[in-house]
């Protein structure tokens, strides 16, 4: 097989199997599944919305958006990989495998107290009976994270722990003196408890000391009308403690997945605003917010999108660096092609030299030596062709040298053998040699 269909056949089977890899991704569907928290949080919602944009506008994907115990047992799914993204509190420790894709909003500390409970602040709690979410979520060990700046004990306050669904109906009943939960402002979940018992909102206060030992917290605001407007509550705006919740996803998530999600949780905003108005509050990640889980490449790539790649931010370099390529090569192409063509040369003209003394030989002795040095140059350009001394087309060329020095010992021997015509017994063998020595070199 020559060089051309060779080259043709590598092409024609890069081409097929680009082509074959281009049909398989783009008719390929991917079924991810999402820890989304409590079903009445605004995570799981906000989740939902992004489950139902994804349907309208990217069917390569199907969203399965699962209801857990809240953000610590959706890193722990993730972890095992029992789901591929996960909403997580900022603060909580991360897992290995976990990337970063957005952050959704900012989640406040919020303590709800019945009005009836004498309690003004966190130290208060002591004595008093507390609604807590289950002990394996990311609320409770955040609770107990703030407790514990106050100085609380286990044992100072009596615990109720359990759904959310149970929690609200102690805090309903008047079992329980107070209730907390870790919520963005105005969550109607929390407006429901608050109408209907009178609730009152307290102050968490030192969140930047809390900072010193959490950096992913953060110092936060519940606005004055949060949840309600007249009367407002809370009356005030309400020092608290803020920590962002994220979205984040596996690290062998492929990349296209990750960009065309993140890309529907930007370019479709405005839709999943009238899902969910919290997806107004999706930005893109700051490591200097505290946060430091590594950004997923394929969320990065949508990110740096408007930004200049790496060939036009170094176009001039790259150009300049390719024509001293381009010279090099053709400096390295020409030394190669004159080494050739003097190496050709060099074989030319022995050509030349054995064609002189075939046509001065004297003797039929000399002739048949100018026959057996012409059959040995065949090995020998043979071998020079093989190891890249001298080119297939000067290759061809010899032989038409070859042909032209055959040629004049041919002739110089017919001159020979008619005026120094030999013994009969002789001439035979001697033209029998001549006959056998280029059908050597042939």
């Amino acid at each position: 097989m020559g060089l051309k269909r060779l080259f043709a056949l590598v092409v024609v089977l890069m081409v097929a199997g680009l082509g074959g890899l281009w049909a398989y991704e783009t008719g390929r569907t991917y079924q991810i599944a999402v820890g989304a928290g409590p079903r009445s949080g605004q995570a799981f919602k906000l989740m939902t919305a992004l489950q139902e944009v994804i349907r309208r506008h990217n069917p390569e994907i199907t969203l399965e958006v699962y209801e857990t115990r809240g953000s610590l047992e959706n890193s722990l799914l993730m972890a095992r990989g029992a789901v591929q993204f996960a909403t997580t509190q900022a603060d909580l420790a991360s897992t290995p495998a976990a990337r970063m894709v957005a952050e959704l909003y900012p989640d406040t500390f919020q303590l709800i107290v019945r009005p009836d409970s004498k309690i003004n602040n966190i130290g208060d709690l002591a004595g008093k009976r507390l609604a807590l979410p289950p002990e394996k979520s990311g609320e409770f060990k955040s609770f107990w994270f703030l407790a514990s700046h106050y100085g609380l004990k286990r044992q100072d306050v009596e615990i109720v722990t359990g759904t959310e669904k149970t929690t609200d109906w102690v805090f309903l009943n008047g079992d329980v003196d107070a209730l907390f939960r870790i919520r963005a402002p105005g969550d109607e979940a929390l407006l429901d408890l608050i109408d209907k018992v009178d609730g009152r909102i307290l102050p968490i206060r030192q969140a930047s000391a809390l900072q010193l030992r959490q950096p992913a917290l953060r110092a936060g605001t519940l606005p004055v009308g949060s949840y309600r407007g007249q009367p407002p509550v809370p009356a005030s705006d309400l020092p608290t403690v803020a920590v962002k919740l994220l979205l984040a996803v596996r690290a062998e998530v492929p990349d296209s997945v990750v960009r065309a999600i993140t890309s529907l949780l930007f370019e479709r905003r405005r839709e999943l605003i009238s899902f969910e108005p919290l997806a107004g509050s999706i930005t893109e990640p700051k490591r200097a917010d505290g946060t430091f889980l590594p950004i997923h490449p394929g969320a990065q790539s949508f990110y740096d999108r408007d930004q200049p790649s790496f060939l036009q931010e170094n176009a001039e370099p790259i150009a300049l660096i390719v024509s001293v390529i381009v010279v090099l090569a053709s400096l390295l192409l020409q030394l190669a092609s004159y080494r050739r063509k003097k190496a050709m040369d060099r074989f030319n003209i022995e050509l030349l030299l054995l064609s002189d003394k075939a046509r001065h030989a004297d003797s039929l002795e000399t002739i048949d030596r100018c026959d057996a040095e012409l059959s040995d140059f065949v090995p020998r350009i043979v071998a020079a062709t093989q190891s890249g001394q001298i080119s297939a087309e000067q290759f061809d060329m010899f032989h038409f040298t070859y042909d032209t020095v055959e040629d004049a010992i041919r002739d110089r021997e017919t001159q020979l053998l008619r005026t120094k015509p030999t013994p009969a017994t002789k001439q035979p063998r001697r033209t029998n040699q001549r006959r056998a020595a280029k059908g050597k070199a042939v």
